[in-house]
Order: C-alpha cells, then sequence, then structure tokens
C-alpha cells in the first residue's frame, strides 16, 4: 500500500523510502494522530516538517555496534543536545524558572553549610603533628560528684617527659584572665593574654615572624621571666609601624614585660585564640598535684600509642598523688578509691577538642558535633526536596514532550541517545541554578556570618578542592535530578503514545505524589523543629531564675581601682538613680570568677565521703542587689564579727549534706590541700536555689564565703534617664581609674549564655523557611501541569454549570490529600527528634499537642494559597478558549 502524502514526505525527509513495513506503519499511526488532532491545516505541516528537520541529526542512527558505549558522546552530539536542551527550556519558560530558582535556593543553602560544616570539622587540624596531639585532662569522682577538668596540675607535663618514653614533648600554658595592658599614656583591656612554655610555637603551628626563633630555624622562645610574644593584629595596635622587638608592655599589677617577638595571629579554626604570648616562668609556682592550674598538650612519638600512655595513668597517681591523699584526707589512696572516691588522668585528641569536649574549665566554649549532624542533613533536605520538584515538574511535564519522544522513535533515535539529550537538560539547569546560587550565597554570606558567628569570605568557595568539589556535586545533582525523568521519557513507546494512553496515565503519577509527600514530610518536621526550639529558649529566658536579673547594671574591671575600690562602690551607693551596690566577682550569668572546695560535715571521719562544690565569695549587699531570697537563718552582716568564719548555702547544697534544718552546723573546708588550709565554717543562712549555672544543667549545690570580689560591680538601679545615669557614672570612674570604661546588664549577659542555641533556633527558622519555600514551588509548578492538563474538562464542567469553587476544590483536593499524609507521617518524626534535642536542657518545655496541630494547619494553609493561585486562575477561564485549547 503507497504511504499518504504526508508519510511519504517524511519518508523522503528522514529515511530509505524502502524502510521497513514496521516503521512505515509507524508513521502511519503518527499520520493518523495528527490527522486527528491538527487536521489538514497548511501552517501546523509546515510546522511540524520544520521541527522535524531539527531532529535530523538523530534520525539516522548508527549500528548499535558502531556505539563503544551506550554513554558515549561525540562533540558534535553533546552540542546538538544542548542545543536543543536550550531551546527547551526557553520554550517551557515558567517550568524552568521555577526549576532554576528552586535548586539555585536549595544549593545556595548547601553552600553555606558546606563553608559552617567544613569550617567546624577543620579545628586544629593545620597543626604539623596534629595526628599525635594530645590535651590533658583531669577525670574522678569526690563525694559522688563527677569531676572533669580541661586544666590540671601543674607538675604533670614536666613528669609526663621525664618518665614516660612515648612523649616527645609537652607544652603548657596558664590563663590567668584579663589584663589592663598600658604603654606609654594608652591604656587597652586585654583578654586574650596566656602564659606558654618556651616550647609552645614548636608543638603549635603558629608561625613566628619577628624575632628569635623565626624561619625554618625554630629554636625555644620565652625562656627568659617578663618576655613577650605579640600576634601581628596586636604588635601594631600598640607599636604601629615601627619594631616591636625590645619594646616594653606593662601588664596591670604584673609589672613590665619585654617584647621578643611577633607571630602569625591565630587562626579562627584553633580552640583557642591569644593576642598575647607571655613567658610561663613569669607565673607564680604551683606543685601540688590535686590542685589543677594550667593547660598541658602532649606530643607523642610516631609509632605510639595514646591508650599504651593512658594505661600507665593509675601508676603515676599512685606514685605522685597517693602521698598528698594521705596527708589531705588521713587515709591512703587504697582506703580513697575503696569509698568511691577517684583522681586520674586522660588524654583528648587536640583535633576533638571543638566538637566534643565539655569539661569544667574550657578555654573557650565550644561548639557540639551534634549541630554538625543537624544542619548536614538540612543541607541534605533542603537539596533533596530542589531535586524531588525538577523530578516531579520534569516527569509532569512528559505529556508534553511524549509526542517528542514518539517522533524521534519512528525516526530511528535509540533509547541512549534520548536518555542523553534529558540529561543535557538536566544538567544544562543545574549549572544555571548554581550560577544563580552562587549569585545568592554571595548577597546572603554577610548576614549569615552575623547570624554564625564567623567570618567566611566567598573566595573560600574558590580556594583548593572547594570549587573543584561543587561542580562535581552539581555534575552528579544534573544526573541524579535527571535521571529518572531520562530513563522515565526514554522508554515510552510510540504507538503508546499515538494512541494517547501515555497521556491518560498521567493523571496518577505515584511516584510523583510520593515526592511531594516527601517534600512536606520534611517541611512539616521542620515548622515543627523550628515552633519547639523558639518555645525552648522563650521558656529559658522568661522561666523564674531565682534572683532579678532586670535593671542591674555590670561595671567590669573594678578591680583595677584597688585600694580605691570600697570608697568608689560607697560614692555610687549615695547616686539617687542607685538602689544597691556589691562587689559581684560571681554573677550568676556570664563570665564569673565561681571557684570549686571540698567540704567535709564536722565529725565526719577520715573515710567519709568528700564534697567538691562550687563557691562564691559575696558581700552583705549580694543578696539585695540581685534579689536572691532566703529560705532560712540570715544573711551576712557587718555586725556580726564571727561572720569571717561563716558561710551561706543553698537549698540544693542542704539536701546535699541531708539537713533539713542546716543553720547551726558547720562544715570543713579542704582548701588546697595541705593540713594548714583547713577551715571549719558555721552556716548561717540558706539562700533559695537560683540558677547561678546555664539550664542545661540541674542547680547544684553551691556554698557562699563573706568577703568581697572586686573582680566587677553590680548596681539596682532605678531610672527612666538610662544615658544620663551611665554618663554620671563614665564620669566619675574616670575621675579614679585609667582604665576604659565598660558596662553591660544583667539579663544581656544571662541571655548570651544561650546563644548558641538561639543561633541554632534562628538558622533553624531560616532553613524551615527555604524548604518551605521550595516545596511551595514545586506545589504551584504542579498546579500549574495540572491546570493545563484538565482544561479542556474545566471548560467542559463550566459547560454544565459547575462553579467557580467547585473547579477549584476538584483542583485541590488531590494535592490536599498528599499534604495530609505528610502531616501524619511527619509528626511522630519530628516528635521523636525534638524530645531527643531537648534532651540537653535539665529545664524543658512539654511538646504540647497544639504544636502538631499549628504546624498541619500552617503546611495546609501554605499549600492551599500555593494551589488556589492557579485553580483560581483556571476556574476563571473562558470555557469557551478552554474548548479550543487542543
Amino acid at each position: 500500500m503507497k504511504p499518504p502524502r504526508f508519510a511519504q514526505k517524511l519518508l523522503e525527509a528522514f529515511g530509505d523510502p524502502n524502510t521497513s513495513e514496521e516503521v512505515q506503519g509507524d508513521l502511519l499511526e503518527l499520520y493518523a494522530y495528527w490527522l486527528e488532532t491538527v487536521g489538514e491545516r497548511k501552517a501546523r505541516w509546515r510546522y511540524t516538517l520544520s521541527a522535524l528537520k531539527l531532529l535530523r541529526p538523530f534520525a539516522k542512527p548508527k549500528p548499535l555496534t558502531d556505539y563503544s558505549s551506550p554513554f558515549s558522546l561525540s562533540p558534535n552530539m553533546l552540542r546538538n543536545y544542548l542545543k536543543i536542551a536550550w531551546r527547551n527550556l526557553v520554550l517551557h519558560k515558567a517550568f524552568t524558572t521555577i526549576n532554576i530558582v528552586g535548586l539555585a535556593v536549595g544549593l545556595a543553602t548547601c553552600l553555606l553549610i558546606v563553608l559552617f560544616v567544613t569550617h567546624e570539622l577543620s579545628y586544629d587540624r593545620y597543626h604539623a603533628n596534629a595526628d599525635r596531639l594530645f590535651r590533658a585532662n583531669i577525670h574522678g569522682q569526690v563525694g559522688g560528684k563527677d569531676i572533669n577538668t580541661a586544666p590540671v596540675s601543674v607538675p604533670l607535663g614536666p613528669t609526663l617527659l621525664r618518665d614516660y618514653p612515648e612523649v616527645e614533648a609537652v607544652t603548657r600554658f596558664d590563663q590567668e584572665g584579663t589584663f589592663i595592658v598600658k604603654h606609654n599614656n594608652d591604656s587597652f583591656k586585654e583578654e586574650h593574654v596566656v602564659f606558654v612554655d618556651s616550647n609552645f610555637f614548636n608543638v603549635f603551628s603558629i608561625p613566628l615572624l619577628k624575632g628569635r626563633g623565626t624561619g625554618s630555624s625554630l629554636k625555644a622562645v620565652l625562656t627568659e621571666p617578663n618576655t613577650l610574644i605579640l600576634s601581628e593584629t596586636i604588635a601594631k595596635k600598640y607599636f604601629g609601624e615601627q619594631d616591636p622587638i625590645g619594646q616594653t608592655l606593662t601588664l596591670g599589677t604584673r609589672g613590665t614585660y619585654r617584647v621578643t617577638g611577633v607571630c602569625q595571629d591565630v587562626p579562627s579554626n584553633t580552640h583557642f585564640h591569644y593576642d598575647i604570648f607571655g613567658s610561663f616562668s613569669s607565673t607564680e609556682s604551683r606543685n601540688t598535684w590535686l590542685s589543677s592550674g594550667c593547660y598541658t598538650y602532649v606530643v607523642l612519638r610516631p609509632g605510639y600509642s595514646i591508650a599504651s600512655l593512658q594505661a600507665k595513668m593509675p601508676s603515676m597517681v599512685a606514685q605522685h598523688i597517693g602521698s598528698e591523699i594521705q596527708q589531705l584526707f588521713g587515709i591512703s589512696l587504697a582506703e580513697f578509691t575503696k569509698k568511691g572516691d577517684q583522681f586520674g588522668f586522660g588524654f583528648q585528641p587536640v583535633t576533638d577538642i571543638h566538637l566534643h569536649s565539655d569539661l569544667e574549665g574550657e578555654i573557650e566554649p565550644n561548639s557540639d558535633v551534634k549541630y554538625i549532624y543537624i544542619f548536614s542533613i538540612i543541607a541534605v533536605f533542603v537539596l533533596l526536596i530542589a531535586c524531588i520538584n525538577f523530578m516531579n515538574l520534569s516527569t509532569a511535564g512528559s505529556a508534553g514532550r511524549a509526542k517528542e519522544v514518539g517522533i524521534r522513535k519512528v525516526l530511528g533515535s535509540i533509547k541512549q541517545q534520548l536518555i542523553w539529550q534529558f540529561l543535557s537538560e538536566s544538567i544544562l539547569v543545574t549549572f544555571m541554578a548554581l550560577l544563580v546560587a552562587l549569585g545568592i550565597v554571595a548577597l546572603a554570606l554577610p548576614s549569615f556570618n552575623q547570624l554564625s558567628g564567623k567570618q567566611f569570605e566567598f573566595t573560600a568557595l574558590l580556594k583548593g578542592m572547594m570549587l573543584p568539589g561543587v561542580l562535581l556535586a552539581s555534575l552528579m545533582i544534573g544526573l541524579l535530578a535527571g535521571s529518572y525523568p531520562a530513563f522515565f521519557l526514554s522508554a515510552f513507546k510510540p504507538v503508546s503514545v499515538l494512541k494517547g494512553q501515555i497521556r491518560a496515565g498521567f493523571r496518577s503519577g505515584w511516584l510523583r505524589n510520593t515526592l511531594v509527600t516527601t517534600q512536606f514530610v520534611v517541611s512539616i518536621g521542620m515548622i515543627i523543629g523550628t515552633m519547639v526550639v523558639y518555645r525552648q529558649l522563650h521558656f529559658i529566658q522568661n522561666k523564674k531564675v531565682g534572683f532579678d536579673k532586670d535593671q542591674v547594671l555590670v561595671l567590669h574591671d573594678s578591680y583595677s581601682l584597688g585600694a580605691k575600690g570600697k570608697a568608689f562602690r560607697d560614692e555610687l551607693a549615695k547616686l539617687a538613680q542607685v538602689v544597691d551596690v556589691t562587689q559581684a566577682g560571681y554573677l550568676p550569668a556570664g563570665a564569673s570568677n565561681g571557684g570549686n572546695d571540698g567540704f567535709q560535715p564536722e565529725g565526719a571521719s577520715a573515710q567519709s565521703a568528700i564534697y567538691r562544690e562550687k563557691t562564691y565569695y559575696i558581700d552583705e549587699n549580694y543578696l539585695p542587689t540581685l534579689g536572691i531570697g532566703l529560705a532560712q537563718g540570715r544573711n551576712f552582716s557587718k555586725a556580726f564579727p564571727s561572720d569571717s568564719v561563716a558561710i551561706l548555702i543553698n537549698e540544693a547544697a542542704a539536701k546535699r549534706f541531708g539537713w533539713k534544718n542546716p543553720v547551726g552546723h558547720r562544715l570543713w573546708t579542704i582548701g588546697n590541700g595541705s593540713p594548714e588550709s583547713r577551715r571549719l565554717y558555721t552556716i548561717v543562712g540558706v539562700v533559695k536555689d537560683f540558677h547561678f549555672e546555664s539550664m542545661h544543667q540541674r542547680i547544684a549545690p553551691l556554698v557562699m564565703f563573706y568577703g568581697a570580689d572586686n573582680y566587677q560591680l553590680a548596681l539596682r538601679i532605678r531610672t527612666t534617664d538610662m544615658p544620663g545615669l551611665l554618663k554620671t557614672l563614665e564620669q566619675k570612674w574616670k575621675a579614679q581609674s585609667d582604665t576604659p570604661f565598660a558596662y553591660s546588664f544583667l539579663n544581656e549577659r544571662f541571655n548570651r549564655i544561650y546563644q548558641s542555641e538561639q543561633r541554632v533556633g534562628q538558622l533553624f527558622g531560616i532553613f524551615a523557611g527555604l524548604t518551605v519555600i521550595i516545596s511551595c514551588l514545586g506545589l504551584f509548578g504542579l498546579a500549574m501541569f495540572t491546570a493545563q492538563q484538565r482544561t479542556k474538562e474545566i471548560g467542559v464542567r463550566k459547560v454544565l454549570g459547575a462553579s467557580v469553587g467547585s473547579v477549584v476544590a476538584l483542583l485541590s483536593k488531590d494535592f490536599l490529600k498528599l499534604v495530609l499524609v505528610a502531616i501524619v507521617i511527619a509528626t511522630p518524626i519530628a516528635w521523636y527528634a525534638m524530645s531527643q534535642w531537648l534532651q540537653d536542657f535539665a529545664y524543658k518545655i512539654d511538646i504540647e499537642w497544639w504544636v502538631f496541630v499549628l504546624a498541619a494547619f500552617i503546611a495546609i494553609a501554605i499549600a492551599l494559597i500555593t494551589v488556589s493561585f492557579q485553580s483560581i486562575k483556571a476556574a476563571l477561564t473562558n470555557p469557551i478558549t478552554s474548548l479550543r485549547s487542543e
């Protein structure tokens, strides 16, 4: 049978007229389909033939045996793939825009999180001997209370170096707090001052720029007392362009120090950040083993295991600490251990400190590895949702490209060529999204730095393996996101396409429904998580903490007043705006001087438990100034000279000692370990429990001694003219001290304790918002596709009398079903995840039912708003236009 004219033209244009009967049959089916749908309008035929001619490079496939691999590509083929991919993307502008924006937001989020995570994981890994560098710490238990401290005994380091062959080097440093540093007539407050052993710069890879020991021939520095090494920034701060070597600085009451060198600034990814390094030999000698006084770092010799050194620590304790325990407690080490007490040393890799260490006396607040996991999971989820959007929209739009696939296959294109065609489109979209994502990162980076507390630069994405990694990841995302659409589209059978079976099958889309449900499971989970985090932070900030943190002003560095301190305090107390003043070296919020001591009830045997408790030194104005109440007894008073041997305890300490009426009971202090340091104190009052530590811990026992600590002053104020009061205080301060005037408010200091949680909450909220936005983009695209696919159906329904509301409900109900399924799945998962997060808080909220209801309502509202826009638009379309759409 002679083929019809249209089929004959196709044969002449794309192949041999003697094509097999099978192909001729396919062409006849193609002709019949076109005849039925578009008739014999000349313009449509010319358009169709023109479109088919564009596909000519793919119409004459080589035999399969010519392909060494189903994924072989030539430059010409790749160029044609990209050209056609670009034309298709331009042809479907709305879907392309949604895909690019969704992927760009997902990629930008991932890039920001990658910057954060890689920086956190890089801490202390730049040291040349990082794999052999460990920090010593103290682990033990006294009186049932665990002891885990980062500072250790001063003699530990030299003993390890002398007696243990595994140890190649030991270095120590002593952090003694804030100093007022003077140079000529200028005074500055420096908080990052440390005193280090002479080999500090040999152990830690912080290069020296000037002075003895610079360059490759690094030698010991800081061997002489009263010498300093300055960071590059501090050297410029004090000496400008002058050579700082040989210059002098005065460190508070410690006297004059001579500068002997300049080092590079300590990198940001280090667990300590010091600017001034003094010689360790300038510090006071402390040789007791039971006290913790310095940070000690150990470098192992190559080939040795830290486990072998750790195994020798019990014998070291027996050799060096047993005698001190005998002297202090009157019992042997064996008896000390038998009654449940322990004392020992441990070692942790320096690379683990930032993410895995939370010991007492940490140099700086460390991060937590759980946040690395949380943000990494968020990055994966956000990117997953963006990829799901791409897959959804690609498969959803497949009905519109089914004809193209059918024509290609009829004309001889093989499956592998079609796969490459659709993968090239996916990769092209991904790299376009990457360019947009880089622009988003550049714009968002300043805000992200402020939020995360870091100082990332955009150029970090272009350094080292970061850029190749980003490009490779984008390529993999393009292949992954486009894989299902590519294989799905390339598998169409021409006969099924021409009979309309593919088009009919797009309305079910079980995989697409699964992907949409997955998107909303993640989005709803993030919404619930954000609400729980914010509620917990609100609970912390508004919970009754046992003291009045409002209207309390803290003046810093009052120790610099020296002998003038008491007179200055009394002068401030006379101000009308000041209700009370206390010398508050110990504060329940922010930086404080709180210490520890061991206690034994009077009359207890030497073998009885020793209680190691937190200690404060306060004056008689401390409790009223901070609004701390008394549960029993009285406050300290100048009217009682015997208060020099009196103490106050909190309710938690009373419970720990087992006393219902503690007033009148007496306690022995252990002191520094020597018998002469033991003193007997009488309890004169019990203060109500108040939170003097983070709410991550339960209120611990606290013992308060009577004595002024002039580290800082706390003022309870009552005024509406805060600027005026601050000006008055500054004038009075400058009249007494040349130290810079500095202050803070107690409630702000309290809130800063939870700064990391606040940052997590803010980041969580932002990322939750991004996941919702990306999900809505995908839902919007699917709603647009659905409305287009059902245009004729909508027209018919309207002609038959359907209302706008019924049409909107018809188009929205399928999406709402998916959201409801997502709510059912997300609720238990989110409840479990947030319950685990709340376990880190000793005082926490209950996750109430209404949180899940509200999150569900928000998700449904967002879905309805997103879908309704397209649904209403389709419902309002003139039915005549709808019926003519095909």
